[in-house]
């Protein structure tokens, strides 16, 4: 399992003068390139479900990460680092659908659920009904977590939210 990690611009702030211009010059371009590229290869419902994430409005979803200012892009790139923890495959080894879900956070629950295209009545529902074959939208919910599992995969293992320039400024 390799280091993974988001960088922002506070980041940024803290490397001395030197060294982010080293860093600028050899690494953020190539940082910058893989960041965008994943996150703007995504389908617009999982663009959506990371905006969601990101507490930002669903029009985002139709932006390009270079096209969002700093704040949208810290914002997008922290949810992406959020998700891609919690939706490590590795995370899921040895444990059922339901008990996975169960230990999700809230926030990252909620995610899922409006993924799946759920609504809050069916997240509010208590935590036993998954487990119950009565439940109708199990099945619906299990599609999504497989597919938020199988799109942090192919996930960069540094993200970034700062563009190549900012490290000259």
């Amino acid at each position: 399992m390799s280091i993974r990690c988001a960088f922002g611009t506070e980041h940024l702030r803290a490397i001395p003068l030197p060294l982010r211009a080293i860093i600028g010059k050899h690494f953020a371009g190539t940082r910058w390139r893989d960041t965008c590229n994943f996150y703007d290869s995504m389908p617009e419902r999982y663009r959506a479900t990371v905006c969601f994430h990101a507490e930002l409005k669903k029009r985002y979803a139709l932006l390009q990460l270079a096209e969002m200012d700093d704040n949208e892009r810290q914002r997008i790139v922290s949810a992406l680092d959020e998700l891609r923890h919690h939706f490590a495959k590795y995370r899921k080894h040895a444990i059922s659908n339901v008990a996975f879900i169960q230990r999700l956070p809230i926030s990252v629950r909620k995610t899922l659920f409006l993924h799946a295209g759920l609504s809050h009545k069916e997240f509010n529902q208590p935590a036993s009904y998954l487990e119950e074959d009565a439940c109708p939208w199990r099945e619906t919910l299990i599609a999504a977590l497989r597919e938020l599992l199988n799109l942090f995969e192919d996930a960069p293992d540094i993200l970034t939210a700062v563009k190549p320039d900012a490290y000259f400024n």
